[in-house]
């Protein structure tokens, strides 16, 4: 999964307690793509759905373009694929056995 948590900028909740949506709805032209997904913990896609004014655009790599009522854009940025938080566990660095044919 891309998103880790909501996407909405300054948010923390985590993607297993978040809502997967449409960054743009399909009402508003948007397609019904995997592309096209985000997570949105409720509150905020409740503001996205139903709050006059904001707009969200997903852009083609990833960012998400949110733009107030007021006129402020913030960007969010997924977690980049080649980054991992949690460490490998332990089982994974080691050695496999030796091939017993292979002797």
């Amino acid at each position: 999964m891309r998103d880790r948590h909501c996407r909405m900028p300054g948010c923390r909740r985590r993607a297993g307690r978040c809502d997967i949506d449409h960054a743009v709805a399909h009402a508003d032209g948007g397609a019904t793509a995997c592309w096209n997904l985000c997570c949105l913990c409720r509150r905020h896609h409740r503001i996205k759905t139903f709050a006059r004014g904001w707009r969200f655009e997903l852009l083609a790599d990833g960012r998400l373009l949110v733009r107030t009522p007021s006129g402020v854009s913030r960007v969010t940025r997924p977690p980049s694929w080649t980054w991992d938080p949690e460490p490998d566990p332990p089982w994974l660095e080691e050695e496999a056995p030796a091939d017993r044919a292979a002797r």
